[in-house]
């Protein structure tokens, strides 16, 4: 089969390489899929630069999520199966090869029915983004009838977390700097109310809206840009969830004014979450898949011989969306 792959770490055009490796066989428990798109994450690029420290492997093919047809099964899996249209999620997850090939082999858990009326565009655009933003919401308990602020609202993970908290009951408030057509995505995600946090106080709406109680829960992009005043515009008994801090990545927390609120601050690295909260945040991902209850923004397409400039877009082109490569 075709794949991509590398065999050392650096920039996208130095170390990736399209050509033939040998076709996968599934084993025990596992689907082996033929990828039709792969969807490109900032995981992927950061484990290739070589940000997650050296190779497990020899040889590495990117690419936690995709969307394909179920080819083949393994023992223990419903023949049944084969055939199916599915979404994909962690295929690269502690093994050598991801989606970023023809073919691929993962647990068959980690193949999620696609809808007749979704693209495999679609499928491939879940995973990493949909499930963290739908664990983040779920970490501080049921948001519905209360306020939600996602911060970086425009993002992959923070728009489909505006999308899912709106499902799940909340107000949300949303937040974007920069253009007015960030905006425009997070309003057609859902939000109730849109904050450009160039031109205003995010601290100042927040309270204003919530009638200086604080929101609920706030998902957060960018812990280390917010720490000076979060324990202010989050309620009470609320959640922090974050799953970055770009800005700041060694912030320092000013703890009693967090503690005395009881305000509980969680990070969120998903491919280290308990399994049977990954299975909560997926089984309410698919619920709202099948609803058609979830719009999924494509950015750019790419050939799969072109997968080193899919790279270059993510890490340096502040896509809208996700990044696809199309593989069959």
């Amino acid at each position: 089969m075709r794949a991509a792959f590398y065999e050392e770490t650096g920039a996208p055009a130095d170390v990736l390489q399209v050509g033939e490796v040998d076709d996968p066989v599934p084993g025990d428990g596992e689907i082996l899929v033929r990828v039709h798109v792969h969807g490109v994450n900032p995981t992927d690029c950061k484990r290739r630069a070589g940000q997650r420290g050296r190779l497990p492997f020899a040889r590495v093919v990117p690419g936690y999520d995709g969307a394909g047809v179920i080819e083949a099964v393994g023992e223990g899996v419903d023949p049944n199966r084969i055939g199916q249209r599915v979404w994909l999620w962690e295929a690269a997850h502690r093994k050598w090869d991801g989606a970023a090939a023809e073919l691929v082999c993962l647990p068959a858990s980690r193949a999620m029915p696609l809808p007749g009326d979704a693209s495999f565009s679609d499928g491939a655009s879940l995973g990493v983004p949909a499930i963290t933003a739908c664990h983040a919401l779920m970490l501080g308990g049921p948001v519905g009838g209360g306020t939600v602020l996602v911060t970086g609202a425009a993002g992959a993970v923070c728009n489909y977390a505006v999308q899912l908290a709106k499902r799940m009951g909340a107000t949300v408030i949303g937040t974007v700097r920069g253009e007015d057509d960030r905006a425009d995505d997070v309003r057609r995600a859902g939000a109730d109310h849109v904050v450009n946090t160039d031109r205003e106080s995010l601290k100042e709406i927040a309270l204003d809206l919530t009638s200086g109680t604080g929101v609920r829960t706030m998902i957060d992009v960018d812990l280390g840009a917010h720490l000076d005043y979060a324990w202010r515009i989050v309620a009470q008994n609320g959640t922090i969830a974050s799953f970055g801090s770009a800005s700041n990545p060694a912030p320092a927390i000013d703890w009693p004014k967090f503690m005395y609120r009881n305000i509980r601050l969680n990070g969120v690295a998903i491919f280290e979450v308990p399994e049977a909260a990954k299975q909560r945040a997926v089984a309410f991902v698919q619920e709202s898949l099948e609803a058609r209850d979830l719009w999924h923004r494509a950015d750019s397409r790419y050939p799969l011989d072109a997968v080193a400039e899919a790279h270059q877009r993510q890490e340096t082109g502040r896509p809208r969306g996700k990044v696809l490569v199309e593989i069959g």
